[in-house]
Parts: C-alpha cells; structure tokens; sequence
C-alpha cells in the first residue's frame, strides 16, 4: 500500500504486477490462516483465543479470514478434522509395506509418538478441544476423529489375528481403544510434562514395547516382536519423510 501511494496514476499497473506474486492463492492462504491459528489457539483456549490475534498472526486483516471461514467455530473445527485426518495419512504411510499386523502396530506407534513431539500446537489443541464437547460441532469432529482412529487399529488387530503375528483372541474394537487411549495418555504426559520431553522417545518405546509384545502371539512372540522393532526402526525415519 505504501507504494502505490508514492507512486502516480500511470503506475497502478505496475504496482499491480510487482505486487501480484506476492498474492496468495486462495488454497495457500487457508492454509496459512489455519497454521496461524493453530499457534494461537495452542497459546490460549478456543474462547480466549480472538480472531483479531489470528488474523494478526496471519498477517491478514478480519475481512479475509472471513472470507474463508465465517465463524470461529467454523475456523476451529477445521483445523481439528485436518489433525485427525493426517495423523490417519501418516499411519498408512508408515504401515505400507509392512509384513505383519505387529510391525505396522509398532511403525504406527512411533510416526505417532514422533509426530506428537514435532507438532506440540496440534497435540495441545485436541485436548482443549475436550473442554469444548458441549459444542455439538466441536464433539461431532472428536467423535469422528477417534472413530477413524479406532478403526484403523480394528483392521490392524483383524489382520494380525489373520496373518497369525497377534494373538487370535483379541477383540478388535476393545484392543482398538486400549491403542488409542494409550497414544492419548502419552501425548497427555508430553503436555503436562515438558521436562520429561528429552527422554519421550525412550519412554514411548517402552510403553509401546510392553503394551505389543502382551498382544503378540505367545508362541512366536520372541521372534516377531524382535523383528518388528528391528523393522520399524528402520523404516520410521522414511515413513515420516514420506508422510510430510
């Protein structure tokens, strides 16, 4: 702005066309508005967290925020769906070529446990988000998210009951939930306790090794679990490389 009001009339074209790469296309700048509020409301709340600072953030004015997004909540509910759909995109990365059911468990288990440490914002705003289920849109995401997480541990469960790496009387959807709730905890623990964050990796390994070797098959638990460890570490740094 500050240079076109320095320059004449017969300069608007010019100024339109210096200025133009510098425009955001309208996929881009959602993009750019979702990232900035992210940090934001990671800072804050939902509640607290206003759109003047979001827009501030993105470098944008209110005007253009709304034009891509006409509430808050709107805003909010968004950027949650998105965080639960790629965490979903990273997993079957991460499993693509794994050989059995137990293997993809463990590649999944650590993407997750990486992903939670790279992006603390995103992992902070989802347990907000529980304070906000009163929200019918707000509970309608969460419950959508955690069904998409669920099931995707459902299929790994059936297929390790199949493929004979997991043991053949687990209950998929109950094994599902005890996976998903287990990431929930370790991503809780990580919030509220930063100072444990240099030793996360380690601890996450542990608790991931005890919870797969109970669900491994008892009699080829050695080799199978040994060998999923060994695999998954392997191919973790790659799969995440991929997934970003």
């Amino acid at each position: 702005m500050a240079a076109s009001n320095s320059v004449g009339s017969n300069s608007v074209t010019a100024t339109a066309t210096e200025t133009a790469p510098r425009r955001l296309k309208a996929i881009d700048r959602r993009r750019s508005l979702l990232a900035a509020a992210t940090e934001v409301f990671a800072e804050s709340n939902y509640r607290a967290a206003g759109v003047a600072a979001i827009a501030e953030r993105a470098g944008v004015s209110e005007a253009i925020l709304y034009r891509h997004f006409a509430t808050k909540l709107d805003l909010f509910c968004e950027i949650l769906d998105r965080v639960g759909r790629r965490i979903v995109a990273i997993w079957e990365t991460a499993i693509a070529d794994a050989p059995d059911a137990l293997t993809a468990l463990r590649r999944a288990g650590e993407v997750y446990f990486a992903n939670a440490r790279e992006h603390p914002a995103e992992a902070r705003l989802q347990f907000q988000a529980l304070s906000e289920v009163a929200e019918p849109a707000v509970a309608a995401v969460l419950a959508a998210n955690h069904r998409r997480y669920v099931e995707f541990f459902a299929d790994l469960v059936r297929r390790g009951r199949r493929d004979g790496s997991l043991r053949a009387d687990l209950d998929p959807p109950a094994v599902a939930w005890l996976l998903n709730g287990t990431g929930f905890a370790a991503t809780m623990r990580g919030l509220v306790d930063p100072a444990a964050t240099r030793h996360a990796a380690a601890l996450d390994e542990q608790v991931m090794g005890l919870l797969l070797d109970s669900l491994a098959d008892r009699a080829q638990r050695p080799s199978r679990s040994t060998a999923a460890r060994t695999s998954a570490r392997t191919s973790t740094g790659t799969s995440t490389r991929k997934a970003t």
